[in-house]
């Protein structure tokens, strides 16, 4: 199928175009349709469709490695999807969308030279700290032309990397005190009688009390709980995808671990344990999976999450500091605890050391101090 348009050109010229379909491309399986303009007849643009016709049922449509940085990307992208999470894939498009196919998209790979790919990097480096990222995840698209046969030399792999002026930041992680944490309680203790009161005090002690991440938490089961040994196992959280949410694997290997849990949280999860079967009974349902699920079994979002520490914070007086809070705040009292920044490590499950110490560093070193100076009133007392 093949449509002939006359069309007028910026010098006032009448020229005739044609939009053709030509078949399915071999290697894509995607549809190939081609524009074709400036024949002086349409006689000469028909002449033209029939030859170029009979060259795509002969031996397919030649590029002449001549494909731009997009249209190696969608057939990169079609196998990288299915080497990664689906939250990984949904970030590594978002970078592509954002900051890579805005500036090498319409380039011609086997046009890309260290002098232009230099100047991209150069610009990344003045914008986002994630210049580097962006750097590598594009190269690894001229590797796949070079894997496609389309160049033969990546360009990204001669750049010299530029150096980011480091940005001085004076903030820290934010965490509750001691008192905070207890107002928090007491508040939630104050509340009791419905499915989401005994849902939201069972949840915050228990995300106080263990450090576990948020989206951990939402994706616990109830076999995951062993009241004997006193332990939770961690090896899942709930990640968000194109269509909605969903239980995966944890974030890292070093994320999947079973960690100690005190014997009052323990009191709490048993609590509740009775108390939402108690509570989906009467709605005529049984055998609840989730730990922290909606009272139809339904999963409960991070957003549902954060807007609720929102409100609870609120009512108990004090400030809301964000969704990671409980996370941070069980660092900053295991510090205050007297545990070492390795012990915190243990405890967080990150996958280094340094991780901890970026965070958590400066809690340490106020904890020290603190230590000190209890140590000279008591002296001096």
């Amino acid at each position: 199928m093949a449509n002939f348009d006359q069309y007028e050109k910026k010098n006032g010229d009448k020229a005739w175009k044609f939009q053709a379909y030509l078949g399915i491309d071999k290697v894509t399986g995607k549809p190939i349709k081609t524009t074709r303009r400036n024949f002086k007849t349409k006689k000469e643009a028909q002449l033209a469709l029939a030859k170029l016709q009979v060259d795509f049922k002969q031996k397919g449509l030649e590029k002449d490695g001549n494909e731009t940085f997009k249209q190696v990307y969608d057939l990169w992208l079609n196998i990288y999807k299915t080497t990664v999470k689906e939250v990984t894939f949904m970030k590594t498009e978002i970078k592509f969308r954002k900051w890579i196919l805005p500036k090498y998209g319409d380039l011609r790979v086997n046009k890309v030279t260290v002098r232009m790919a230099q100047e991209i990097i150069n610009q990344w480096a003045k914008e986002t700290d994630q210049y580097r990222i962006l750097h590598s995840t594009a190269k690894r698209v001229f590797e796949y032309a070079i894997n496609l046969g389309i160049i033969t030399n990546n360009p990204l792999s001669h750049i010299m990397m530029p150096k980011r002026e480091k940005q001085i930041t004076t903030e820290k992680v934010k965490a509750y005190t001691k008192e905070e944490v207890k107002k928090i309680s007491e508040y939630l203790q104050s509340k009791s009688g419905t499915y989401r009161s005994e849902y939201d005090k069972t949840l915050m002690r228990f995300l106080f009390y263990t450090g576990c991440r948020i989206s951990e938490a939402l994706a616990l089961n109830w076999t995951d709980i062993n009241f004997d040994e006193k332990t939770v196992t961690i090896n899942k959280t709930l990640s968000q995808t194109k269509h909605g949410y969903k239980v995966s694997s944890t974030k890292t290997d070093t994320s999947t671990a079973t960690i100690s849990v005190d014997d009052i949280t323990l009191s709490f999860l048993k609590k509740w344990q009775l108390n939402q079967k108690e509570f989906m009974l009467h709605i005529g349902l049984t055998n609840p999976e989730m730990i922290f699920c909606g009272i139809y079994k339904q999963i409960v979002t991070h957003h549902a999450i954060y807007v609720r520490l929102q409100t609870i914070t609120e009512k108990a007086g004090v400030p809301f500091l964000g969704i990671h809070v409980t996370r941070h705040t069980h660092a900053s009292l295991l510090l205050d605890a007297g545990a070492s920044l390795k012990d915190v490590q243990d405890r967080l499950r990150h996958a280094s050391i340094k991780i901890t110490m970026d965070t958590y560093g400066h809690l340490s070193k106020e904890t020290k101090i603190q230590t000190v100076d209890k140590f000279v009133q008591h002296l001096n007392a």
